[in-house]
């Protein structure tokens, strides 16, 4: 029998992951089953479950497949080495969280969004899925970086936060957390804020940076 291909094995695992990913985006990610999976490929069940054992090897996968979009964690990573002056960095890295979370809006968002829902209510299968991803998240890490940059900066005395700067990244991460809820809700589910019809993330991203900025006392 002739050696199947890493690249034809590939291929076959990307056509069901396309198929999976139709599927989620018909219908809540965590209602989406095996049988679904299988019903879009038009696949045998075998042909299926020969590259994925379950459904959260199935999340798993699209999970990454998210998360490596654009190669966003190699660009924050290029941007921390740039000799540029830091308040320019940390601008720099905020572009990056507008530009991925445009794209994902108009991909993964609603997916990601549906499994974060699914595994806070459910520990087990989130351990299970989050077992087998092998991408790193972009936003905890562009969040961390940014971190990282922010207190090495306060520290050498060229920020000069007007509060702690504890309550400064306190305060980024969480409102991070909050654009991307409101925002997804608002374009993925037509969930609208009191007053508001539509919410731009890049707008609120920019107005995020700035208060920031104004926080570190520049």
């Amino acid at each position: 029998m002739p050696k199947v291909s890493e690249e034809y094995l590939q291929d076959k695992r990307n056509e069901i992951l396309d198929a999976a990913f139709e599927v989620c985006k018909r219908k809540p990610a965590y209602e989406v089953t095996m049988s679904d999976i299988v019903s879009e490929t038009g696949l045998s069940q075998g042909g299926v479950y020969k590259y994925f054992n379950n459904i959260y090897s199935v999340y798993a996968a699209l999970t990454d497949r998210a998360n490596l979009i654009g190669n966003q964690t190699e660009h924050i990573d290029e941007i921390m080495m740039l000799d540029i002056k830091p308040e320019e960095k940390l601008n720099e890295l905020f572009k990056i969280a507008e530009s991925f979370f445009s794209d994902m809006l108009l991909s993964y968002n609603k997916i990601l969004f549906e499994l974060g829902t699914y595994c806070i209510q459910n520990p087990e299968a989130d351990k299970k899925i989050n077992g087998e991803t092998k991408a790193t998240p972009v936003f905890p890490y562009l969040a961390r970086r940014a971190a990282e940059l922010i207190v090495t900066h306060v520290k050498a005395g060229y920020f000069k936060p007007v509060i702690p700067v504890e309550d400064i990244l306190s305060f980024m991460v969480s409102s991070f957390d909050g654009i991307i809820r409101d925002v997804t809700l608002n374009k993925c589910y037509n969930i609208s804020s009191d007053n508001m019809t539509e919410l731009d993330e890049k707008k609120l991203i920019t107005s995020l940076y700035l208060s920031i900025i104004k926080l570190l006392g520049m």
